[in-house]
């Protein structure tokens, strides 16, 4: 059902960011959902494509693997390779031009109104009493 809403999105609603990766937006009731499966399936790629970092994202696996067998002291020594292989993908997306603006315009338009104080409400207790 989810990937039904976003395909649906994507064909009724433009990229708030066309380039270098597409970037949707998405109102929810409570702000807004960012898709970026565009920037996700390049990394994906990158893995792919790339033996040293898929054989890093194994080790990843392989030491949470042996943290779960034995007693847990608290260390992670993944963490370590995790920021590596993030250093190596990258973990920004670049926005170049007018895409800035276009972006902080559409996540105006999609955030939610602020609430509204009722003075009357605020000296009686009101709602949180």
């Amino acid at each position: 059902m989810n990937r039904i809403r976003l395909i649906l999105h994507r064909i009724f609603r433009r990229p708030a960011v066309t380039g270098p990766y597409r970037l949707y937006i998405r109102r929810t009731p409570t702000g807004a959902m960012l898709d970026v499966e565009h920037y996700l399936t390049a990394v994906i790629q990158t893995l792919a494509d790339n033996s040293d970092l898929l054989d890093l994202l194994m080790e990843i696996e392989e030491d949470r693997r042996n943290a779960r067998a034995h007693k847990h002291d608290g260390w992670e020594p993944e963490e370590l390779l995790v920021e590596k292989l993030c250093t190596a993908l990258g973990y920004e997306l670049p926005l170049y031009g007018d895409a800035v603006t276009r972006l902080a315009d559409r996540l105006r338009a999609v955030a939610p109104a602020p609430a509204a104080v009722i003075p009357a409400q605020r000296r009686e207790g009101g709602a949180a009493a």
